[in-house]
């Protein structure tokens, strides 16, 4: 955008720059606050004062020109000042990322047609199944008791216990794996979790193959600022998961032999794919009229509030609100039919 401001404008927005910088400037002889004009004015310099006044300027009618083109702006615009002078109209260039203009497709029938051409595998679970899970529950008692009973081992170097070795299999251990009240329970629920395991790897594959088709069949023109977005996120989680687990990102790199560079050419399939996903879910919930619970919002918001205190309540609320709807769009997408 090209943009022309009259004159008034730079005028009062200089003005209040002055009054602005004769309170936070402290000059010997004056009180604070009661600086005299002429006094900022050859303190600061009219350079310095022009730019104050410019930034105050955008700031108040930057937003206002950008409603009037009627234009969805993300991210931090660039902006040129062309022609700056006392009593002359402002002139400025402004180059912005903007949420790109697309049509939907005919998502409930892409959602309906994909879901059909995804095998489900059988959510029973079988006896060996169960088993395996049972004897990895007795090699996870008996490395824990290891340490338990050698505390001066302070690594994971020591010889692999055999599982002729094992805790034996019965009513105690049980109790004393899960407090579970017998052996038939603690069964029952390993029975249990891989049902359901295996019925949310069903239901990923069905969201996985909506979304590639929804993606696949509808044009959007990305922004750079959206791709690249997604990918500083992408980057982000990924370090958060490795420092959690107790490692470095620097050591995960010499690992991996990538700079970070390499990683973010990397993620930058995936995160075009996931930018293009959120602005058709975006899409769609303005078309279904969706809208996140609100009880499960606030809790959820007060929730990361209390354990991430460097977050912004604005920040969550729109982090927590994306997720409760992409869950209902989900859901919606699924029972198409």
């Amino acid at each position: 955008m090209e943009v022309s401001l009259p004159a008034i404008f730079l005028d009062n927005a200089r003005r209040k720059a002055l009054k602005m910088l004769a309170i936070s400037l402290e000059i010997p002889g004056f009180r604070k606050g009661h600086v005299p004009e002429n006094v900022v004015t050859e303190k600061v310099g009219e350079a310095k004062l022009l730019e104050e006044a410019v930034n105050i300027l955008l700031k108040e009618h930057f937003h206002k020109i950008v409603a009037q083109e009627g234009q969805d702006i993300i991210g931090q615009p660039k902006i040129s000042i062309t022609k700056l002078a006392i009593g002359n109209p402002v002139e400025f260039k402004a180059i912005c990322a903007i949420l790109p203009v697309f049509e939907l497709p005919d998502y409930k029938k892409i959602a309906a047609s994909s879901q059909q051409s995804v095998v489900s595998e059988n959510t029973e679970a079988t006896d060996k199944e169960i088993e395996d899970v049972l004897l990895q529950i007795r090699r996870n008692k008996a490395h824990f008791d290891y340490h338990k009973n050698n505390l001066e081992d302070k690594g994971h170097q020591h010889p692999e216990i055999k599982d002729e070795d094992l805790p034996e299999l019965n009513n105690e251990f049980a109790k004393v794996a899960g407090n579970f009240k017998n052996l038939d329970e603690l069964k029952g629920k390993v029975k249990q979790n891989i049902t359901e395991e295996k019925k949310n790897r069903n239901i990923e594959k069905k969201r996985a193959a909506i979304m590639d088709e929804l993606v696949k069949n509808t044009k959007i023109d990305l922004p750079e600022i959206l791709i690249e977005s997604e990918i500083e996120k992408s980057l982000a989680q990924m370090k958060n998961d490795i420092e959690r687990s107790g490692g470095k990102f620097a050591d995960y790199l010499a690992h991996v032999k990538k700079t970070e560079e390499d990683l973010k050419k990397d993620l930058r399939e995936s995160s075009e794919k996931k930018a293009k996903i959120q602005l058709i879910f975006n899409k769609i919930a303005v078309a279904e009229k969706l809208e996140p619970n609100k009880e499960i919002l606030e809790n959820e918001v007060k929730e990361i509030l209390k354990h991430y205190p460097e977050a912004t309540e604005q920040n969550a609320r729109i982090y927590v609100s994306t997720i409760l709807l992409n869950q209902e769009i989900l859901k919606l997408l699924e029972k198409a039919e």
